[in-house]
């Protein structure tokens, strides 16, 4: 423990640029802080810190010992909240959102999640776009597929296999494909949300191989890719969620078993890197351990 509170002291420094910053946030004296680095200079066997009388800097040695010491001191913070969260019935309102494909499955689990918690509410907003998280107060947002937006931050719940298919009509009428290149002559249903919605990834046996597809039909809403399988207008990879109860009953027919045609990953995307706020801290916590035992 005392070398966890020197490491959070070293921390300090640096972020603060000056043993009196670090005295100054942690509210104890200069010359206190002081005897931490210094102790835990002498326990390493390495200078940690370059002195000058305005202004410390990190050595090479520092640096490295800096990126632990901030992960762990965060760690420690994080257990401290968790603790204290958890002690406490969440209450009130919690905005969440997510893709209208996902819409099913995320009414269920927020349902569940109410039922365990019946003092908070759920409001939940279904929508393809992106929505803005501040401006429209969404306290978590689910998202399926590569996240780009640094001004968040997200934990990974679970990956969502695509799986190739069509309907047994469409492929009565225009045959069963045997292999990646045969996709070419077929009719192709484009999700534009996709990162290549034109080329199409498969891999086998560590090898991967790309087609180029097309079709007549683009859509953004993997909710109407399923519609149009579903009616026999072509064929498309979709995440296994949408389509692995149209398989099981027969109504979609999967494709191309041998290959692996990619995955997205499903994402709790929040405001708060700390979950300062129980209810969102619980429901991330809540879905993760439920998708992560449904996958």
């Amino acid at each position: 423990m005392e070398n966890l509170k020197r490491m959070a002291v070293f921390a300090n420094v640096v972020e603060t640029g000056s043993f009196s910053g670090a005295a100054r946030r942690l509210g104890m004296a200069r010359s206190a802080v002081s005897r931490h680095i210094a102790r835990l200079e002498e326990n390493a066997g390495v200078r940690l810190l370059n002195r000058t009388t305005r202004h410390v800097s990190l050595t090479e040695a520092g640096e490295t010992y800096y990126q632990s010491c901030a992960r762990i001191v965060a760690e420690a913070e994080r257990a401290t909240q968790r603790i204290n969260q958890l002690r406490d019935e969440p209450t009130g309102t919690l905005k969440v959102a997510g893709p209208t494909s996902f819409g099913g499955q995320l009414a269920t689990l927020a349902g569940e999640f109410m039922q365990r918690y019946t003092a908070l509410d759920v409001e939940l907003h279904l929508d393809d776009r992106v929505v803005d998280m501040v401006e429209e107060g969404i306290d978590v947002s689910l998202r399926i597929g590569w996240l780009d937006d640094s001004s968040l931050f997200a934990r990974k719940l679970c990956d969502a296999p695509r799986r190739l298919c069509a309907s047994p009509a469409y492929l009565d009428r225009r045959g069963r494909p045997q292999s990646p290149a045969q996709l070419a002559e077929h009719e192709c249903i484009i999700f534009t949300l996709l990162p290549t919605p034109h080329q199409w990834i498969f891999s086998r046996h560590n090898r991967q191989e790309t087609v180029h597809v097309s079709g007549r039909i683009k859509t953004n809403s993997a909710v109407a890719v399923r519609s149009f399988l579903l009616g026999g207008s072509g064929m498309a990879p979709l995440s296994d969620f949408l389509v692995s109860d149209d398989i099981k009953a027969g109504r979609l027919e999967l494709l191309l078993p041998d290959y692996d045609c990619g995955k997205a990953g499903i994402y709790a995307v929040y405001q708060d890197r700390r979950y300062k706020q129980a209810k969102v801290q619980l429901f991330i916590d809540f879905i993760h351990t439920r998708l992560g035992g449904l996958a």
